[in-house]
């Protein structure tokens, strides 16, 4: 039935359907369904797709507080099994247009589920809502109404309905794009959640700590940490049906608070309410009006959830932020709740967002459930060695659920103690089936044991998603068991990357319990004997923690020295450069059996850095690379500048792998074929990893022949001079007389001589061809005497230069701090000494190493600068019989560019890298002077560049718009020679050059990375 037949149909007899009598179930029947089919959604489920995967979901229970009755969100629209709006049904009487009672429930499902819109339909109208804002029981119903639409309006205007809410626009990303949850003028679920278990953390511990004087800091985070875990688990059962509603709201102390948790240790088990190892909770005293004040920020009117629709990832993800902080005590029993220092340094905790972690799960579960039984797959070991709050587990979960679903089905299986059929979804696994994929194929490791509480807490609350009073009594009268497992086999507090080799490394470690309990040693082999003794883990996935050298060093020194240290088999970390995931990465690679997939989000950095050189090596020598999903400068991390790509790894050997690079975060992005390309596993070992077209790559293999050479081997490529501490020994003049200089530095004027002085260029950005001058001077206390730059001496200094060595008196203290190198240094000398001679009258090129187009220009004024491995600046200098002015014209061609970038470090804000690293390797065609034609091309290239030189000199300074529009198209006509006769020296075809220009691999914008 079409639109415009369905409200014909509504108009032949609306008088009837207005009557109080025509209720909500005959008008789904007779309006509803065929509109949503209308939409294009599959409300009878006629594709007939398993429960996990079908579009449309009837009465998925909510329980309406403000209601004596029990209320259902009418349905649930999803795209492969994810929600993306409910639709509420009111009969036509209703007006819905005047019911703010509706409007709130309606939100209130929508935002508790973290969607951006909802449904409110009698047919007579229909109202989208904005979920993203936090719905308030004060509101009135126009609060977040997004549109409305009556019937009469329909036909008109169903492009625009579709455009908004249709199957279509759900499946492409449209709906998600329109209202993105992650862009919202109003408080999401989860920010105000956190808020709440903040503050209610923040209450109790104020109250612990003062009626429990006995209580230590570790005891205090414990106590809070579980009862808050109680008391949410609980109030999401009552939502659920599975306790009474309210149930937690009727206790009115601590002590009765106890006795229902006893009573839940009876009926649930699990060891989440057990007392027997958690004595420490009954000896605290908690005030009961504390404990009030939560239980009815949990309930209607105050509360805007509904936790019945609330995702388990989401409380997960929350729960992740949570365990960022701590619960301090100072002098005299006040407390404090602080960032974790170690996760400040880190920037802070940000979850994996979801669409990320089901990507990796479904990448790497998915080649070991092709081709397996349902036995096959009950028998799988997947692990996260990093678990956190059990966001990866909890994917794991569905995934196998899904996946063992499928051969229910396709074997034809019947045992009704593992699944059974519901009238119009199809068949859907008992708790116990579902207990079963918990207690045999997850696992999880974490070093923090909070952590290890929240992903027992998670994955036992997405055991019991979709289950209520009923199918629990059914489980408990059918088994005479408790209705959750013990999970302590399997999520597991330890150190998962130092096992008892350490005490080969630290003897005295067994004598010093606080460095144990800091580090917590952790033996696989003993942990999970019968696993590892099979071979090891089927899968690995997670998010390892991203830590650099330098914080590792300073929060965790004694694992980083044992990471380093010959006891410890770990090879990606003997370099000084390394990151903790480097250490994650060999770790779990290692504990995979030899037919193993890994799964990891790693900063794609490694990919090309020297740092990233023996991890490349380990993982291409002991394993294959499956998959790469290359995200580019696109951040995963909402407010971090962490730049990613998910890796899937394997034991077993394959000729090719996969490699995307996606530029959106979308499901229709990650899971789409297009722009994945194939590449060679044996090109890929401990050299930079390129990922290139083809047809690229053809041209860039044809520069490795006899014809050129190696731009590094025939010039010296050099970081600039290192002060370490250039605030002090570089300076913009203010004024200048015959002999010195004046400047301010810290709100104080100086004078220094200009003889110890040479000119610098200091923070100044430059484009290609450009003629630069110094715009700073450099304080230099040296002399140059050949090739060797000699520090002046002190009583030198203080008599010939008596300004500059009060000044630099002065700031002593400050020098005194740098760490210098020599046997005998000097306070006042250079933090290093590379460089020092070399620039001394000598032309160069010099660049800015992030830039986003070629950033070489010609230095003929003897110009100083700084620079380390990351910059600022590069300079080149000369080591053969070619001019500079070739290597110019050459690194300006795009294509010679387009290497340096298919190479590089990719940053955010359009610019990349132009390290050594990244152009010491770029190809230079040799010319051969008794040959006219390529002397006549090679000295081409020196007067053209000449011009550009000149002519950009010209350009910048000129004021009249018109000429300078006549130099910019001579410039263009310029540039456009340079490209024609480097193009035909390098035997570069037209079509070659396009193809280059237009490779996807090197188009996504790119910039900084640190």
């Amino acid at each position: 039935m079409g639109i415009n037949e369905l409200v014909e149909k509504y108009k032949l007899d609306r008088e009837t359907y207005l009557k109080p009598t025509y209720n909500e179930t005959q008008l789904r029947n007779d309006f509803i369904d065929p509109l949503l089919k209308c939409l294009g959604w599959d409300v009878d489920n006629e594709r007939g797709k398993t429960q996990f995967l079908r579009d449309v979901i009837q009465e998925e229970y909510i329980e309406v507080e403000d209601e004596s009755t029990k209320k259902n969100p009418d349905y649930t629209l999803r795209i492969n099994g994810t929600r993306k709006l409910f639709v509420e049904v009111k009969k036509p009487s209703v007006n819905i247009l005047k019911s703010s009672k509706a409007a709130f429930q309606t939100r209130r499902y929508g935002w508790s589920a973290n969607l951006g819109i909802s449904i409110l339909t009698n047919f007579e109208h229909l109202i989208i809502y904005d979920c993203r804002f936090k719905p308030d029981s004060s509101d009135n119903e126009h609060v977040a109404r997004y549109i409305v639409f009556s019937y009469e309006e329909y036909e008109q205007a169903i492009e625009e309905i579709n455009s908004l809410i249709s199957c279509d626009a759900a499946n492409s990303g449209a709906l998600d794009e329109l209202f993105n949850v992650d862009v919202r003028e109003g408080e999401s679920f989860d920010e105000y959640f956190l808020q709440q278990i903040e503050s209610w953390r923040e209450k109790l511990a104020e109250t612990a700590i003062r009626n429990s004087t006995e209580l230590n800091e570790e005891d205090v985070n414990y106590i809070i940490q579980r009862l808050l875990n109680r008391i949410i688990f609980l109030r999401i059962c009552e939502d659920r049906t599975i306790e009474k509603y309210e149930t937690i709201k009727s206790v009115k102390n601590y002590d009765k608070l106890k006795e229902l948790f006893h009573k839940s240790d009876r009926k649930f088990n699990s060891g989440l309410f057990d007392f027997i190892e958690d004595a420490l909770s009954l000896r605290v005293n908690i005030d009961a009006d504390v404990l009030i004040a939560i239980f009815n920020e949990l309930y209607f009117p105050q509360s805007p959830y509904d936790f019945s629709v609330v995702d388990p990832t989401i409380l997960s993800q929350i729960y992740e932020r949570f365990l960022g902080r701590k619960i301090t005590i100072e002098a005299g029993r006040t407390f404090n709740i602080i960032e974790a220092p170690e996760v400040s340094a880190s920037s802070g905790v940000v979850p994996t967002p979801k669409i990320i972690v089901e990507q990796i799960v479904k990448d790497t579960l998915s080649p070991l459930v092709e081709g397996k039984s349902f036995e096959e797959l009950s028998e799988l070991k997947i692990v996260d060695i990093c678990c956190g709050s059990g966001t990866f587990l909890i994917s794991a979960f569905d995934f196998l659920l899904e996946k063992k679903m499928e051969k229910v089905i396709e074997e034809g299986i019947e045992d009704p103690d593992l699944f059974y059929e519901v009238d119009g979804e199809g068949l859907t696994f008992t708790l116990k089936g579902k207990r079963n994929i918990l207690e045999n194929n997850l696992y999880g490791v974490d070093i923090n044991p909070y952590a290890v509480e929240v992903t027992e807490f998670s994955l036992l609350l997405k055991l019991l998603e979709g289950e209520d009073e009923a199918t629990v009594n059914n489980f408990i009268q059918q088994h005479s068991d408790k209705i959750l497992p013990s999970l302590k086999s399997n999520i597991k507090c330890g150190n998962s990357l130092v096992d008892s080799k350490f005490y080969d490394f630290m003897p005295d470690a067994l004598e010093n319990d606080e460095l144990l309990f800091n580090v917590k040693p952790f033996d696989w082999d003993e942990e999970f004997a019968g696993i590892m003794a099979n071979g090891g883990f089927d899968a690995i996935v997670g998010n390892p923690p991203y830590v650099r050298i330098q914080n590792m060093q300073k929060y965790s020194s004694e694992e980083t020295k044992y990471y380093q240290s010959l006891d410890s088999q770990y090879t990606v970390a003997k370099k000084a450069t390394i990151d903790k995931y480097f250490v994650f990465i060999q770790r779990a690679i290692e504990l995979l059996n030899p037919t193993g997939l890994l799964g990891y989000i790693v900063p794609h950095k490694f990919f090309l850095t020297t740092g990233g050189k023996e991890l490349r090596k380990f993982i291409t020598e002991n394993h294959q690379i499956s998959k790469i999903i290359h995200f580019g400068v696109t951040q995963v991390f909402p407010e971090r500048s962490t730049y990613t790509a998910i890796l899937i790894l394997q034991s077993s050997r394959m000729d090719e792998f996969e490699f995307k690079k996606v530029s959106k975060i979308s499901a229709k992005a990650l899971s789409s074929e297009e722009h994945t390309r194939k590449y060679r596993t044996e090109k890929y070992n401990s050299d930079p990893w390129v990922f290139l077209s083809p047809e690229t790559e053809e041209v860039f293999d044809r520069f490795e022949g006899d014809e050129y050479e190696k731009l590094g081997n025939i010039t010296d490529i050099t970081v600039g001079l290192q002060t370490s501490a250039d605030k002090i020994y570089i300076f913009v003049p203010e004024g200048e007389s015959e002999n010195v200089f004046t400047f301010t530095y810290k709100g104080k004027e100086y004078e220094i001589e200009k003889s110890i002085c040479k000119p610098a260029i200091y923070d100044l950005s430059f484009g290609a061809f450009e003629s630069i001058e110094g715009n700073a001077q450099m304080i230099f206390p040296y002399k140059i005497e050949g090739e060797e730059a000699i520090l002046i001496d002190e009583e030198a200094l203080e008599g010939d230069y008596p300004l500059a060595w009060e000044y630099l008196v002065e700031h002593k203290e400050a020098l005194e701090r740098r760490s210098l190198q020599g046997s005998d240094p000097k306070w006042y000398q250079f933090g290093r000494s590379q460089s020092l001679v070399k620039f001394h009258n000598a032309e160069k090129l010099v660049w800015s190493v992030l830039a986003m187009r070629p950033p070489y220009v010609l230095d003929t004024k003897n110009l100083l600068f700084t620079g380390g491995g990351n910059g600022p600046y590069y300079g080149l200098l000369n080591k053969s019989d070619y001019s500079l002015l070739y290597f110019l014209g050459i690194l300006s061609h795009p294509v010679i560019e387009s290497m340096v970038k298919s190479g590089a470090s990719e940053f955010r804000g359009s610019y990349y890298s132009h390290g050594k690293q990244f152009i010491e390797k770029l190809p230079i065609k040799k010319i051969d002077f008794a040959n006219a034609d390529e002397v006549e091309k090679y000295e081409k290239i020196l007067r053209i560049v000449r011009n550009l030189i000149n002519t950009t000199a010209q350009f910048n300074a000129e004021k009249n718009s018109s000429r300078k529009k006549v130099l910019d198209r001579k410039l263009g006509t310029l540039f456009n020679q340079l490209i024609g006769v480097i193009n035909s020296l390098y035997q570069i075809s037209h079509e070659e050059f396009v193809t280059v220009m237009n490779d996807e691999m090197l188009s996504v914008a790119i910039g900084e990375d640190e």
